[in-house]
């Protein structure tokens, strides 16, 4: 099977593609509680959100040939890799009880997500659309990939696949952190690094393309940005690497590797399916490396990142990503209408449609849930 064969076995529905990482836009530096703040990654976010709104609200067949919302998970959880860890590694040297980090860190993250979530599975199944009235067991307790790897198919709100696999990294990455000695660390990260591709093999050679939304085979990247967090406290060390990371010539030169692994090719000419399964994403997640190392570093370049409206795309990401897959499906149930913007010049009315209610919804969670939530957090992290 080719790469573009399991694709389009994959893509009966628009294949829903990554959540914006839950974590808050921030990178440990030293032991005394603050956290270094770096506004381009917002903007990262904004980019990386709007390619998943062209994979699934265009259905535009060139658009989608570029597979951005494949470019948009990758980089979605290098980031959070990145930051995740970063948080770990500092509590870890706050020299608190594991007891007690733990508390914090996990009771941060369910404020964190939980209030936008839990709200969107709730309306759906209010309303009876995406299945949730039978789905939800799977959503709540953050199982929906592997109800999608063992359906086989992409479920009513399947775009919650990446809410659960960040959930299921939490939980194992916690630990690596935070119990395993220090020098393990990069050992870990790097065994990810060389056993994901691996996993993702098997998609090349036949197997479901429904196994790429485990936990294993985005691994990788999870622990690609967890690498960087690390080198990044280790100062002098590794800063020649940094710096190579950061060059920009290398930095646009990944970027363009994507474009030209990922774009749409002639019919009838296909790149072998391991390009698309295993070098792809590997090229991905060098490119989000550079970027998210250029991005902490000051006056290195990519201004497009502090563009303010794309920084506040980034901002209110998550709930974007949580509330938008639910938008067409909810529309075509309450507003019979819809089903005649099918066609021709009606494409772009439905998509403006779909585009204003997702960024409406994900405004009002941010300013009416999730802010609220981050205060009640910063409370709770002050009481800790």
């Amino acid at each position: 099977m080719t790469m573009s064969d399991a694709r389009r076995a994959a893509q009966a529905a628009p294949a829903p593609t990554a959540a914006p990482t839950a974590a808050p836009v921030g990178m440990a530096q030293g032991t005394s509680g603050q956290r270094a703040f770096f506004p381009r990654l917002d903007g990262l976010r904004g980019i990386a959100i709007l390619l998943v709104l062209v994979e699934h609200f265009t259905y535009n067949d060139w658009l989608r040939g570029w597979h951005p919302g494949a470019v948009g998970v990758r980089t979605f959880f290098v980031l959070s890799g990145f930051l995740i860890t970063a948080i770990l590694l500092q509590d870890r040297d706050s020299a608190a009880a594991p007891a007690r980090i733990a508390a914090r860190f996990f009771r941060n993250r369910v404020l964190r997500l939980a209030p936008a979530f839990m709200t969107a599975v709730a309306l759906t199944a209010a309303l009876g659309v995406a299945d949730m009235r039978a789905d939800w067991p799977w959503h709540v307790t953050y199982l929906s990939n592997l109800q999608v790897a063992l359906d086989g198919r992409w479920t009513g709100a399947g775009h919650f696949w990446t809410l659960a696999l960040e959930e299921q990294f939490y939980l194992l990455w916690f630990p690596v952190v935070i119990v395993l000695p220090r020098r393990a660390l990069p050992a870990v990260m790097l065994g990810c690094l060389l056993l994901a591709p691996l996993f993702r093999l098997q998609i090349a050679l036949g197997a479901s393309p429904f196994l790429d939304v485990l936990l294993p085979a985005q691994a990788d990247a999870l622990a690609a940005g967890g690498l960087l967090a690390w080198a990044m406290r280790q100062g002098v060390s590794l800063a020649r690497v940094l710096a190579l990371l950061g060059d920009a010539r290398l930095c646009w030169g990944l970027i363009a590797a994507v474009a030209v692994l990922s774009a749409p090719v002639p019919p009838g000419i296909a790149w072998p399916a391991v390009v698309g399964w295993v070098l792809l994403p590997c090229v991905t997640i060098a490119a989000a490396l550079s970027v998210i190392r250029r991005a902490t570093v000051p006056d290195a370049g990519m201004a497009v990142l502090a563009w303010p409206w794309l920084r506040h795309v980034g901002r209110i990401s998550y709930g974007l990503y949580v509330f938008h897959y639910l938008v067409p499906p909810t529309l075509y149930d309450l507003v019979p209408a819809m089903a005649a913007l099918a066609e021709g010049p009606g494409k772009l009315l439905r998509l403006l449609i779909w585009l204003a209610l997702s960024f409406l919804l994900a405004e009002l969670s941010w300013r009416w849930l999730e802010r609220p939530a981050l205060r009640l957090k910063a409370v709770a992290v002050r009481g800790a």
